[in-house]
């Protein structure tokens, strides 16, 4: 041997010889992984493969090894065992979040009653109240009249007084004409009788009257005394007009008064009077009064009557009206009695009232002084379960099926129907036995 390679293999000894005793490790391959073992250590599975073996303590650095990747091959250990971990934890974690859902949404069962209801009525008198005293108001309006009239031309009528200065009578015919002054043709209705003149001293003529008319129609006919003043017919006879003529007028078209301008003008009035009257018997109310105002019938007069000839007319409207006060909240007290006695007449005991009475009065007068009022109520009654009851009906149904809580259920008296929802995990074929998790509605049936 050469004597440099003795003196390397001496300096190598030396070196040795000062350590400690070297200890041998065996990596193996495993499914899932790898086993690091000691020399002399057999590992479980016969199979593995070595596939290193280091020392336990690394050489000097002047001998060359090569490094063990030991964080890469311990990678998949790691992994398994924080799965193995997690699982560990989330399994009791998942059972703790079924306990608290179960603590938190138990099995509960929400049973709805409807309970029965109807409506009671009554209908009757009650003497109560005062009589407040009557009010007289009244109120005009003048319109325009809307009829239309028509005079044709109308012949002026009056008497002809016929004078004679013969010593035998004379007789002028009708229908005899006569001229006036005015020149209007009169013309006489009858045959003028006209006795002899008397031969007393002085002589006294024989005279007779007998009516006439005007020939021409209209207003001219109407001729004053004496226009005609005239010898007529023969010898000693005189006709003269001693009273004038009237009735003559001229063809015309006029307003007149119709039925229906009367009530248009009294329309309004009477909704305005009746707001005032109202007003005015309101402010005899006391505190706590009501008014039932008493019927009161209107009287109109107009200043021109229907046909009349009028361009206007002046309608005026009264009212007389009186009323009955009366205290509203003693009227429902005894409207309400009156009510719960037939309430219970027609539906036994067991029924409450819901809600408020409703009351209307309809008349009231004054017998013998005193006041009766006529009204007719209603109210609506339900059956109603107390506290206790309602306990009762969850102790009957719990852990009952629930086909057999609702036969039970129904046969309840003022139940009108029944109906059952479930909620949570449970038998839903059952109600719970515990009755904390048995809910009721209660609903009026209206």
């Amino acid at each position: 041997m050469d004597k440099h390679i003795e003196d390397e293999v001496k300096m190598i000894d030396a070196h040795v010889q000062g350590e400690p005793e070297e200890e041998i490790y065996h990596v193996y391959n495993v499914p899932g992984g790898v086993v690091i073992l000691r020399q002399g250590e057999v590992p479980e599975d016969q199979t593995a493969t070595v596939i290193d073996s280091l020392p336990q303590t690394e050489p000097e650095t002047h001998i060359p090894t090569t490094p063990l990747p030991t964080k890469q091959r311990s990678e998949p250990v790691t992994t398994a065992f924080i799965g193995v971990l997690l699982l560990a934890i989330l399994i009791p974690l998942f059972c703790i979040a079924v306990q608290a859902y179960y603590i938190f949404n138990p099995f509960t069962v929400t049973v709805t009653l409807l309970e029965r209801s109807q409506q009671v009525t009554v209908n009757g008198t009650l003497q109560l109240g005062r009589l407040l005293n009557p009010i007289t108001i009244s109120q005009s309006s003048t319109v325009n009249t809307t009829g239309k009239g028509h005079h044709d031309a109308r012949a002026a009528t009056g008497y002809i007084t016929f004078y004679n200065g013969q010593s035998n009578q004379v007789t002028v015919p009708a229908g005899t004409t006569l001229t006036g002054t005015s020149g209007e043709q009169i013309v006489t209705d009858a045959d003028a009788n006209i006795p002899a003149e008397q031969g007393s001293i002085p002589p006294t003529l024989g005279q007779t009257t007998v009516s006439a008319h005007a020939v021409t129609p209209g207003s001219r006919g109407n001729i004053p005394i004496g226009d005609i003043n005239q010898p007529c017919c023969t010898t000693a006879i005189r006709a003269i007009n001693t009273t004038s003529f009237q009735g003559g007028q001229d063809e015309r078209n006029f307003s007149t008064v119709t039925k229906t301008d009367i009530t248009n003008a009294a329309t309004p009035l009477k909704a305005t009077l009746a707001q005032s009257i109202n007003g005015a018997l309101t402010g005899q109310l006391k505190n706590g009064e009501a008014l039932q105002a008493n019927p009161c019938s209107p009287t109109v007069t107009p200043d021109h009557q229907i046909g009349q000839e009028a361009t206007t007319v002046k309608v005026t409207v009264s009212l007389t009206c009186s009323g009955i006060a009366y205290n509203t909240q003693e009227l429902t007290n005894s409207v309400t009695q009156l009510l719960t006695s037939q309430a219970i007449k027609e539906l036994g005991t067991g029924y409450s009232l819901l809600g408020d009475v409703q009351v209307t009065t309809n008349l009231a007068t004054a017998q013998n002084k005193k006041v009766v009022i006529s009204f007719n109520a209603q109210g609506l009654w339900v059956y109603a379960l107390a506290t206790q009851e309602q306990q009762h009906i969850k102790s009957i149904i719990a852990g009952k099926t629930k086909e057999n809580a609702m036969q039970l259920l129904s046969m309840l008296p003022g139940i009108e129907r029944v109906s059952m929802q479930s909620s949570g995990f449970g038998d839903e074929s059952r109600v719970p036995k515990n009755v904390q998790y048995i809910h009721l509605v209660i609903l009026a049936g209206i």
